[in-house]
């Protein structure tokens, strides 16, 4: 009886160790929950609140690593990018963070202005396990040597000004500008190489290059300035100038354009016909004038058709400028072209003419000479006064014993031969003309002599 009763007593022992074994670990199990730890744990702090991503908005740089934060919801999370090639995502977390490196956007947002920072916008969507959708709108910016771009203003080009999409000209300065930008920073005292890898320009600024390449230095600020020229005469043609990072040796290429001639080859000039005109029927105009060539390319050249209408042979201003001059002359009045050229080829003429006046000459004084007869002996001379006619004098002598000379309104008469008594007596006649009008002086001299 002992015995059995020991046994029963063995039994409600066990049964009552094994209840209160059970009791204790459901009493653990409620202070594990209720402390947040254990394996349930995690299933409840992934439940409820409102699924948010942050940020929502803002700009990523290329190349550089960015973190996002996820609140609410319930994991695992699921993420989407509209763009995956710009910003990739991962498919799925299991975390409240996770990083991103976004890739150069080689397209850009359209309607940006040149100095604007270039981002290409990316829609990012969050879904969370419990069905919640959240979106985010980051605009992922071009970096490192891409930075701003070249922005080639401002320019210096002879066209028109409606052509504002003009980035260089044949025969023009244009200053290029850029930002030294790296990881999404400014970087001032940066050095960077220029070079011309096709087209017909150079550097001209700063000094220190060779033309085809220089090295500029970005200022405080991390803006990089520099200027170029553009060969004059050229058609309209693509450029390309290349940037190099020099501690690098990174370099990128931007492509640009350089316009020819506005007007397709045609040179304007102002005016186009000049007119001399003298102040006398008997006088061709005479004088100076200017005139300009727009739309060229300078150096400008000029060329006379007529050897009485002189014009300086070259300009290099823009616009041109050339002088016409016509000497004094009588009529016929000369009449010329004046053709001028550009560096391209363009051409142009100018008409340029003389013309008489309209005022009528005063009637000159009736041509007279005194006296009209003279006696000579030998080897002697004797002068006779012209006056009146054209002013302009000239002599014939009816015998070669007998000479005359003119000088002004003196006509001077001379019986050659040795001195002394001469032998007979001979009459000669000196004529007088004023080219229009003959007056005659008797001559009588010997006829021979020692």
């Amino acid at each position: 009886m002992r015995a059995q009763n020991k046994g029963d007593s063995i039994v409600k022992t066990r049964s009552l160790s094994s209840l209160a074994g059970a009791l204790f670990a459901l009493v653990l199990a409620a202070a594990l929950t209720s402390c947040g730890g254990g394996g349930a744990s995690g299933s409840a702090s992934n439940l409820g609140g409102t699924l948010g991503i942050s940020p929502n908005t803002g700009t990523i740089f290329a190349g550089v690593p960015f973190t996002f934060q996820i609140s609410g919801g319930r994991k695992p999370y699921s993420l989407a990018s509209d763009q995956p090639g710009v910003l990739p995502l991962p498919s799925q977390i299991d975390s409240n963070s996770f990083d991103v490196v976004a890739a150069n956007p080689g397209v850009i947002d359209a309607g940006l202005q040149p100095t604007d920072l270039p981002v290409r916008t990316v829609n990012i969507t969050v879904r969370s396990g419990d069905g919640q959708v959240t979106t985010a709108a980051m605009k992922v910016a071009q970096n490192f040597l891409t930075g701003y771009g070249v922005v080639f203003s401002p320019i210096t080009c002879p066209i028109a000004t409606t052509q504002t999409s003009v980035q260089a000209c044949a025969g023009g300065q244009s200053a290029i500008d850029f930002s030294a930008v790296f990881n999404g920073n400014l970087f001032g005292n940066r050095t960077f190489q220029l070079d011309v890898v096709k087209g017909p320009f150079q550097f001209i600024f700063p000094p220190g290059g060779n033309g085809g390449s220089v090295n500029v230095t970005s200022d405080h600020t991390g803006r990089v300035h520099a200027i170029i020229q553009a060969t004059a005469g050229v058609a309209t043609q693509l450029a390309v100038l290349r940037v190099t990072d020099v501690a690098s040796h990174v370099n990128t290429d931007f492509v640009f354009t350089i316009t020819g001639t506005s007007n397709g080859g045609a040179l304007t000039v102002i005016p186009s016909t000049i007119t001399f005109t003298g102040n006398l029927t008997t006088d061709c105009g005479t004088g100076q004038s200017s005139f300009f060539v727009f739309d060229g390319s300078p150096p400008f050249t000029a060329l006379s058709s007529s050897p009485a209408i002189s014009v300086n042979s070259t300009s290099s201003t823009n616009p041109g400028v050339f002088t016409v001059s016509v000497g004094l002359t009588a009529p016929p009045c000369p009449t010329g072209t004046i053709v001028v050229t550009d560096s391209g080829g363009a051409r142009a003429t100018v008409d340029v003419k003389s013309v008489a006046g309209s005022g009528t000459p005063p009637k000159p004084a009736t041509f007279a000479v005194a006296p009209t007869a003279v006696t000579l002996g030998c080897n002697a001379s004797g002068s006779v006064t012209a006056v009146g006619g054209s002013g302009s004098y000239s002599t014939t002598s009816s015998s070669t014993l007998v000479t005359a000379v003119v000088s002004g309104n003196t006509v001077t008469i001379t019986r050659t031969g040795p001195a002394g008594p001469g032998a007979g007596t001979m009459t000669s006649t000196v004529a007088v003309t004023d080219g229009s009008t003959i007056q005659t002086v008797t001559v009588t001299s010997p006829a021979t002599c020692p």
